[in-house]
Formats: C-alpha cells, structure tokens, sequence
C-alpha cells in the first residue's frame, strides 16, 4: 500500500478537469469560431458530469463506511480525549472486511498541538526568542491573510513510514479489534498557514511556511527532494531550492540553516504568487531566523 496516500487520505480529494491545445494551436483557435456557440452548453455538461460523478461517489463511500460505523466511532474515540505535550497517537483498526472495503483506510493518527489564530499571540509566546526555530513573517503576500500556527510533534518522513509499518504490523498481531499506539516526541515543527483572501476563479491557495530540525546527517531538505526542474538560488547569503510543478499549481523553496540544523520549507500550492514574489518570502524568513 501506497504510504503517502494513506497519509494524505486525512485530506479532502479534488477532481480537475482541464482542456487546452496541442501542436496545433492556430488550427484549434480556427475551428473555435464555428464551436464558440457550443461551448457554454458543453462546458456546463462536463462541469454537471464532474460534480454528479463525485456526488456520486461521496454518497456511495459514505454508504459503505454505515457498516463500520461502530469501528470508526471506537477509532474516533480513541484518537480523542486529552494529550500529552510531545504525545503522537496512531490508531489501527484491525478487521479483514474493513480493510477489503475499498473507502477505508487502514490507521489514522493525531498528535498533541499548540494551535494560535492570532499572530500577535504565536509571535508572543513562541516565535522571538522562545525556540531554537525562529519563524516569523512580517509581511504578508498581497492577497493572502494570516489562518493559524500551528507547533506540533516532529518526524521526518522515513520515520513515519517506518511508524506506519509498525503499527501496522503491531495491530495485526495484537488480535484487538482497535490498536492504539503512544509515542512521545521532543522534536517539534513550526507551521505558519495563510490563504487567499478572495478565491480566483474558484480556488484559494494556500501558503505554508515550516520550521523543522534536520538531521545529523543530513544534506539537504529531505521532506522537500530535488527535482529535475528544481533551481538553486541565493538568497540573503542563503542557498535555496526553488521548485515548480504542475504549471505553476505548485512552487516551493526550500533550505538549510547549517548553523542550527534547521529545514526551512516554504510551500505554496494553487496560488498566485510569482517566483520573486515566493523567493520574497524566503527573503523575510532567512533575514528573521539569522
């Protein structure tokens, strides 16, 4: 089983369809004047299709997961209540016909976090001064508003795989219908989340700045790998990685204090930010975590 989907299966799913021209442009916008009339109709007939599909889909996964209603609830139960500073909780639900349902997921997990919705506050009690992880922007993107800090329990990404083996394992063998698991983590990440205060044409972006500690050996940001398309800047004396993807829909920088063995991700994914708008941002975080 793919781990990354299952970890990204906490996330809501959006379906894209898209249309545009090939090799033959010029062909394709001549034709488009005999088509122009047709458009409206046929782009409300993909849009109604798209939307009746997923509709569709919802209601069914939603139908089939009323079977497991009491494993969830005990899932659900399991994952809430009080936590422990540093405590990340991983919850397997051991059932063969819960595993061959195709809506299922085979663990979920929650950590212990300190949220703030006001910046004031998170830069009061934890950015200056307060962690070996400086994180703060004092000027936020045109078009974007400040959502929340969030600090939380930190693994890297090898060790959540290998986390997601175990529990795996640990939970299979344990011949309990819901097996809980505790751990508790001294490493934190710092998270800062914006989004767009208007939608453009129907999306919010959204930005998010991360502070995590890199490892001994580590050379690189390893939770944001190099790419082939990737460009290595400077920016304030720092080196960065610049990364775009999916035209655009998707664009990081990313670095590594090597004085203090921090990882510095900045991420933002179907925005509209420029490249020197996004290596701006790096800017104003490289400057406030010297």
């Amino acid at each position: 089983m793919n781990f990354r989907k299952m970890l990204m299966a906490v996330t809501g799913t959006a379906l894209l369809l898209g249309t545009g021209y090939g090799a033959s442009g010029e062909v394709a916008a001549d034709r488009s004047r005999i088509q122009s009339a047709a458009l409206p109709a046929i782009k409300a007939d993909v849009k109604y299709i798209a939307q009746t599909s997923e509709a569709e889909a919802t209601a069914k996964r939603e139908q089939e997961l009323k079977r497991f209603k009491n494993l969830l609830d005990q899932q659900q139960k399991a994952l809430s209540g009080k936590y422990q500073p540093g405590e990340i909780r991983y919850v397997y639900i051991n059932d063969k016909e819960y595993h061959a349902s195709i809506s299922s997921t085979p663990f979920a997990s929650n950590s212990y976090s300190l949220i703030y919705r006001n910046y004031d506050e998170y830069i009061k009690k934890n950015a200056t001064g307060n962690t070996a992880m400086p994180l703060e922007l004092k000027q936020i993107p045109d078009g974007y508003n400040f959502t929340l800090a969030r600090i939380a329990p930190y693994l890297s990404w090898p060790e959540q795989k290998k986390m997601f083996s175990q529990v795996i394992a640990e939970g299979k063998a344990s011949g309990q219908k819901i097996y809980v698991k505790k751990l508790q983590e001294k490493r934190i990440s710092v998270e800062l989340i914006y989004t767009m205060a208007s939608p453009v044409n129907g999306i919010s972006g959204v930005l998010a700045i991360t502070a995590e500690p890199a490892g001994a050996a580590d050379k690189t940001v390893e939770s944001e790998p190099v790419k082939p398309q990737s460009e290595k800047l400077k920016v304030g004396g720092q080196e960065v990685v610049y990364t775009s993807i999916d035209k655009q829909e998707y664009k990081s920088v990313a670095w590594m204090n090597p004085k203090t063995r921090v990882n510095y991700i900045i991420r933002e994914n179907r925005g509209q930010l420029t490249k020197e708008e996004l290596i701006a941002v790096a800017g104003q975080v490289i400057e406030a975590s010297k």
